[in-house]
């Protein structure tokens, strides 16, 4: 398939002829005669006819030379991704006790006789007798989670709604009376737990707070049953999910003074059955409101794989001693810089040759032994004599490389196996992450919005603009010379700048758009490699304030209260959680009235009047009533219930405003 020209000019004759004439008119109004026949505009017309021939050729630049253009700015074409995967494996007789990294898969059949293979990319060290049960155990109710473990797509609640202190979750494996825990756990033992956003719990109440702190995920503590109902601790070795809070790996040390422990007989003439139960309880505090996690699924003897294998071709070909040769390479597509690549000649006696992958030929010498790679293609290109040396006739070349990846390896769940000596494997969710490369069209696209946008944070507008726009926050403010340590020196703190992120909304607004650790982590990961030399930089989650509303009204006849009711809550809410508000402004009394009185069910204006609105923003308090018989003027009143008698709140630079879920709202009847 031809590839479409790039259009870099999209100028023909007719539009150069007509900006000329314009500038002419502009800068020289004595000339009035545009005619052909004006020796001025036969000039005119020849200078434009040259300009579109050459912004015709510049249009038909190469896209090889387009590509090396855009790399001396720094944009390079996204290479093919591999797709990745958790596979859990099942012991069974005889399991080993590691599984080494670079365990390959069973071929996967993708069609027309495309195949693609996964290999581990870590050993790991099996526990090597299989999970029975999933429980969990609150304080008033226990449940087994197993079935929906295993569905892993239902997700659970491992440690209840709402994830309170001592919630615990169970886990069971199968044992006889005589094992040993050395036998049956190792070292260090692996879990994998998936995370799926949790839903809101009516049950549960918001809890009435001045300030809403970002809330900290409790202390988690791992150990194993031993006789007589004690539990050995176990250390966590490493969290990457950082207590649950997203999916990732999980290493902790095995137990080593477990036992069996008799299980409950199912009937009284049932054969006793024993297992090893590990715990992981919630410490002190529990989750905070609407943070308890939910698992998708938990898996033991997890490890990451990768649709990228290790190859080795050889012999791939024998060198014809021809300039420019050109050699398949039998997978494809191949992960660049990874291929080794060697040369030895038909006798004993001749020296094995190494290869070395350049981009191009430019800056090759004669006897230089390099080559290049068309990663996407597989195909290795060796130099012409003068630009890179040309392989000696006869001599045998081979190579090992890394191959796969694509859009092919994102597969569906259970579709990547393992079948080994005492163990076998799945993947319990599917692959994701795998990309084809990019496309010319794409990376010209990528390129002129680059360019276009700022990539460098200099001001804090830069700061805002890449928090907002590459990290994915909701809001973003950057205050110049504001040390978090030295508050009071706000402002007069040189080579310092602050960030404050709040995150996209969450739940649909009805959870505070608190940022996650990885989200702020993500953040001053990216604002890190942009910033200046010499500049300090912090990224801190913004200050939430929360606003409660109480509101007396009176609706239009024909309409429902609790219509009006649920109106007024998303009006009042939409404007108030918008991430368009920014940080800081003033909160007026007089804006939550005017959105709560023009509220509409259908489309149509349902609050027929305010009697009193009560607001209390993060502590400060004002409250707004009606003067005068026409009802339309609104004034504060001093009460003696700490109100204000300010119209408005002042909230600083790094505050925003959250608006409770529900408000409290009554009604003193309807007006026809």
């Amino acid at each position: 398939m031809s590839l479409v020209p790039p259009i870099l000019d999209d100028r023909r004759f007719d539009d150069l002829k007509t900006e000329a004439t314009e500038r002419i008119r502009l800068a020289c109004p004595e000339w009035t005669d545009f005619n052909p026949s004006d020796p001025g505009m036969t000039l005119v017309e020849l200078f434009a006819w040259f300009i579109d021939l050459t912004l015709f050729r510049m249009n038909n630049l190469p896209d090889k030379l387009h590509g090396e253009l855009l790399s001396l700015v720094g944009i390079q074409p996204e290479a093919t991704k591999p797709a990745v995967a958790v596979i859990e494996f099942q012991p069974k007789e005889n399991c080993p006790t590691i599984i080494p990294g670079g365990t390959k898969s069973l071929a996967i059949d993708l069609g027309g006789g495309a195949v693609a293979r996964f290999q581990t990319q870590r050993d790991l060290h099996m526990v090597r007798s299989a999970l029975e049960a999933v429980t969990r155990t609150l304080s008033a109710e226990s449940a087994d989670l197993t079935k929906l473990n295993k569905a892993a797509d239902r997700g659970f609640d491992p440690f209840g709604p709402a994830g309170a202190e001592n919630s615990e979750l169970r886990l069971r494996f199968s044992a006889k009376a005589e094992d040993q825990v050395g036998q049956i756990f190792p070292d260090i033992m692996t879990l994998h737990v998936s995370v799926m956003a949790r839903l809101l719990n009516d049950d549960l109440s918001f809890p009435d707070s001045t300030t809403l702190l970002r809330p900290q995920a409790p202390p988690l503590y791992w150990s194993a049953r031993m006789e007589n109902d004690v539990w050995e601790p176990l250390e966590i070795i490493d969290d990457e999910t950082n207590r649950f809070a997203r999916d990732g790996f999980i290493r902790i040390a095995g137990p080593r003074h477990a036992v069996p422990i008799a299980q409950p007989a199912a009937k009284p003439s049932s054969e006793k059955k024993f297992a090893f139960e590990l715990s992981c309880r919630v410490g002190r505090g529990g989750f905070a409101f609407g943070c308890a996690p939910r698992f998708r699924h938990l898996a033991i003897n997890a490890v990451n794989v990768i649709a990228r294998t290790s190859e080795t071709d050889n012999p791939l070909a024998t060198s014809t001693g021809l300039q420019g040769q050109i050699v398949q390479l039998r997978n494809k597509p191949v992960e660049p810089k990874s291929v080794k690549l060697t040369t030895v000649g038909p006798s004993k006696d001749t020296n094995l040759q190494s290869w070395i992958e350049v981009d191009d030929f430019s800056e090759s010498k004669r006897d230089d032994l390099h080559f290049t790679l068309d990663a996407a293609n597989g195909q290795i290109r060796f130099g012409d004599g003068v630009y890179g040396k040309i392989p000696n006739a006869g001599h045998r070349i081979s190579a090992t490389y890394l191959a796969g990846g694509g859009m092919q390896g994102n597969v569906s769940k259970e579709k990547i196996k393992y079948d080994l000596p005492g163990v076998s494997g799945i993947n319990p969710l599917p692959a994701t992450g795998g990309s084809d490369a990019e496309p010319v069209a794409r990376l010209r696209q990528r390129a002129a919005a680059r360019l276009r946008s700022r990539d460098r944070a200099v001001t804090a507008d830069d700061f805002e603009d890449i928090a907002l726009r590459v990290g994915k926050m909701g809001r973003a403010k950057a205050i110049a010379g504001l040390h978090p340590d030295f508050p009071d020196l706000c402002g007069r703190m040189p080579g310092v700048v602050t960030v404050f992120v709040a995150s996209q909304p969450r739940q649909e607004g009805k959870l505070p758009p608190w940022p996650s650790d990885a989200e702020i982590d993500h953040v001053k990961e990216l604002l890190d490699v942009r910033r200046m030399v010499g500049c300090e930089l912090f990224v801190r989650p913004a200050r939430i304030v929360p606003v409660k509303l109480e509101i007396r009204m009176k609706v239009k006849a024909g309409f429902s209260v609790n219509d009006v009711e649920r109106e007024v809550n998303k009006a009042i809410n939409d404007w108030l959680n918008s991430d368009d508000r920014g940080f800081g402004p003033n909160l007026y009394g007089g804006d939550l009235w005017s959105r709560a009185a023009q509220a509409t069910v259908g489309g149509v204006f349902a609050v027929a009047q305010i009697e009193r609105l009560a607001a209390d923003i993060g502590g400060k308090k004002i409250l707004l009533e009606p003067s005068g018989s026409d009802g339309n003027v609104v004034t504060a009143a001093v009460s003696p219930d700490g109100f204000s008698s300010n119209l408005n709140v002042q909230l600083l630079g790094h505050e925003i405003p959250w608006g409770y879920p529900n408000h409290l709202i009554t009604f003193a009847g309807s007006v026809p």
